[in-house]
């Protein structure tokens, strides 16, 4: 009865200490959904429509905050726990990402050693979640120009005939492209960065002057890599075709994850 007992006492606090974790994931998880639903909604895509970058935070975390060091145990945890269930219950991925970024930051205030590590790569991606969905719009006017400039300029080297106006680029009389929010670096990269910061957590220590260094080279390289990859799709609407299906958007995945992961490792004290 008592060696009973005992499991009994065990195992609830094994589910006590794995709670913040399970809150954390359950609300990333409804804050993804609608991402899941669009990205199933096309056709299948390797990353199911949510992204590689926040699928790799999304481990990370979840490994680190089950891992050493003490568990988060704010004073007013329950209220906490209480008013995060609640907002995730709002049909809104906006509102279930800004309460797993106000759980996350009051666990994290309390956690030690991994459990604290995991807990901030889950408010970051909070963080980069929300930048992206809501921040983000109120400068898409000049962002998505800014972008779109650069590509006229590209592209006009070898074709005088683009031309370019707000955010739309091409030749207004053969094919042109719209460059929305979704299709700039700055709503890429904040997710890149945080996985970039999860993979040198996951390999070892991080090596902070190596991990600015790395930032900037991921960076530099989404930049570029995005440019490029939005002067194929202004160039013609078959060459849109390829480079926004499944194969340009998957291979375009695999390069971001091929980048995060190397410097990710580099920037790594292993």
């Amino acid at each position: 009865m008592i060696q009973a007992r005992a499991v009994q006492q065990g195992v609830a606090a094994e589910i006590g200490t794995a709670l913040p974790t399970i809150i954390m994931l359950g609300a990333a998880a409804n804050g993804l959904a609608v991402r899941v639903a669009e990205g199933m909604g096309g056709g299948l895509s390797l990353d199911l429509g949510i992204g590689p970058f926040q699928l790799l935070t999304l481990v990370v975390a979840a490994h680190l905050s089950l891992g050493s060091g003490e568990p988060g145990r704010p004073r007013c945890g329950l209220l906490v726990t209480v008013a995060t269930l609640l907002m995730v219950l709002v049909p809104s991925s906006a509102v279930s990402w800004l309460a797993l970024a106000l759980y996350a930051a009051v666990h994290a205030a309390s956690a030690t050693g991994e459990r604290r590590q995991g807990a901030l790569l889950f408010l970051a991606l909070a963080a980069a979640a929300l930048w992206s969905s809501v921040l983000l719009k109120a400068f898409a006017g000049p962002v998505t120009a800014s972008e779109a400039f650069l590509v006229g300029k590209l592209l006009q080297v070898l074709r005088p005939d683009v031309v370019q106006t707000g955010n739309v680029v091409g030749n207004p009389q053969v094919h042109s492209l719209i460059v929305m929010t979704r299709c700039t670096t700055l709503e890429i990269l904040p997710a890149a960065l945080v996985a970039l910061v999860s993979v040198a957590l996951f390999l070892g220590n991080l090596d902070r002057d190596r991990v600015w260094r790395a930032g900037m080279g991921l960076a530099g390289g989404l930049f570029a890599a995005n440019l490029v990859r939005l002067c194929v799709m202004a160039w013609s609407a078959e060459a849109y075709t390829v480079a926004h299906g499944l194969l340009g958007a998957n291979l375009f995945d695999g390069f971001q994850v091929v980048a995060v992961l190397a410097l990710g490792s580099w920037a790594s004290r292993a």
